[in-house]
């Protein structure tokens, strides 16, 4: 059996496997940075459109993006092929993604908002497709309990490596390359994450290991299939954790260059370095948040890291303005606390296809992933509503060189704290009564063990067992 098709990992996979694997969050890292934290602030800022119609024309495309990832994930529950399950999908998503990320990243004189939108839908469809095909893959990897956590740990932190090149390229890419043709932040910006693209899904595609084509039956999937699976407890609960506790920190990414430098007085350079700190922290956290989760279980860290966060958001609003030192150790916490989300939920979806399989005999991965990734973009989607369409109700004007009033400013500061923390709190306690532990798990996964031994042993035995006596009155040949 080659790496190509290699069967899911019951124990420690190896890390140049999971390397392989994870390599394609490279670019999914660099977009989430850069569309969340400065595309929108380019599009008001720089090209000139109004704040509210970009911040409408982000949460429009978001909701009309979340309709496709159900379809998405039937299409993938149902594909296979001789290179996989999950891995055409995943190939198919760079191509579209390196088109329009040119299109976005280097807008042309006079881009409106029909352009913006356009564009955007194009952006999140290939986006859509590489993060679900890659959680889904995830899932066949690799069974155990706590070896999913490492393997969506890692993912999340090749994923903080991509943010961490698209922040320093604009810092180096002029003294590296003076002649360069790409000059302002965002089109530099914009060269590292086609690159990321074009390496990082390269990398997965033509060596990373998945599963046999063919090792499962295709199943069709229609409504009835699909409401069960909404209707189950632990699902529920994490995709309202999932829902929550991406909403909160993501409410501050459109505001936080307004924050940093209008709101607590930071030069452009001081927010980058902050903005940076925070994405290492996420570097990081993934290891630590695994060791606890391999002590206390998933979900109760989750509700751990939810609290700590609370207190650390809080740190930075309180905080003395222009104190460089002591917000770069609050911004540090807090990424570090943010870190812990986003993969453990993923890790968690990946212990309940394993329970719906048992239940129902049918591989309901991809479907399991879409509905929580659609959770995750309306959190993704409201940020940038709350954000942007709240923030003109305090006088707040997103214009290069304007000074805002005071009022404004403690209106940015008001939404800079309060959201994210409430959000963050409802996340946390939607993991209390959840009951899909590891010992839950393990039973679960020794019964499909059982029951795959169980139908080999039914397909040998049908092979070679003697053939059948013929009936008495049915003339046989020769007869």
């Amino acid at each position: 059996m080659d790496a190509k098709t290699a069967a899911p990992s019951s124990g420690r996979i190896p890390p140049y496997q999971i390397a392989t694997f994870a390599a394609a969050a490279l670019p999914v890292g660099a977009l989430v940075t850069t569309l969340g934290v400065y595309l929108t602030n380019y599009y008001a800022a720089h090209v000139g459109l109004p704040l509210a119609v970009v911040g409408l024309a982000f949460m429009s495309v978001r909701f009309i993006d979340i309709l496709f990832d159900p379809l998405l994930g039937i299409a993938m529950d149902r594909t296979r092929t001789r290179v996989g399950k999950f891995r055409p999908w995943l190939a198919a998503a760079a191509p579209i993604l390196l088109v329009a990320g040119v299109a976005i990243y280097f807008p042309p004189a006079g881009a409106g908002a029909i352009y913006l939108i356009g564009w955007l839908l194009v952006v999140y469809a290939g986006y859509s497709m590489l993060t679900l095909s890659q959680a889904g893959w995830g899932a066949a990897l690799v069974a155990e309990y706590h070896q999913r956590s490492r393997v969506y740990g890692w993912i999340q932190a090749v994923g903080v490596v991509g943010a961490l090149g698209v922040l320093l390229v604009p810092l180096f890419l002029p003294k590296l390359w003076p002649a360069s043709p790409f000059h302002g932040t965002v089109p530099q910006m914009g060269a590292f994450v086609l690159a990321a693209i074009a390496i990082g899904a390269a990398i997965t595609v033509f060596l990373a290991p998945e599963h046999a084509a063919g090792d499962a039956q295709v199943h069709r999937f229609g409504l009835a299939d699909y409401l069960p699976l909404f209707r189950r407890p632990e699902m529920l609960r994490l995709m309202w954790a999932d829902l929550f506790c991406t909403l909160g920190p993501a409410i501050t990414a459109p505001m936080y260059l307004f924050f940093f430098e209008e709101a607590r007085g930071y030069t452009p350079p001081q927010t980058t370095v902050l903005l940076f700190i925070y994405v290492v922290a996420g570097l990081v956290g993934p290891w630590f948040w695994s060791l606890v989760a391999k002590r206390l279980g998933k979900h109760q860290t989750i509700r751990l890291s939810s609290i700590t966060y609370v207190i650390a958001q809080t740190t930075l609003v309180s905080l003395p303005n222009a104190h460089l030192l002591w917000m770069s150790f609050a911004m540090f916490t807090v990424g570090f606390m943010a870190s812990s989300f986003g993969f453990l939920v993923r890790a968690m979806i990946a212990d309940v296809s394993d329970e719906v399989r048992l239940e129902s005999g049918k591989d309901r991965t991809a479907m399991l992933y879409a509905m929580v990734t659609s959770t995750n973009k309306v959190g993704s989607t409201l940020s940038v509503g709350v954000a942007y369409l709240i923030l003109p109700l305090f006088g707040f004007v997103a214009k290069e060189g304007f000074h805002n009033t005071d009022a404004a400013l403690w209106g940015l500061k008001a939404c800079y704290l309060a959201p994210p923390v409430i959000c963050v709190l409802i996340g946390g306690l939607a993991m209390w009564g959840y009951r899909l532990d590891e010992k839950r798990h393990s039973e679960i996964r020794a019964k499909l063990e059982a029951d795959a031994i169980g139908g080999v042993k039914d397909t040998v035995q049908s092979i070679t067992a003697d053939p059948p006596a013929p009936e008495q009155g049915i003339l046989q040949p020769g007869e």
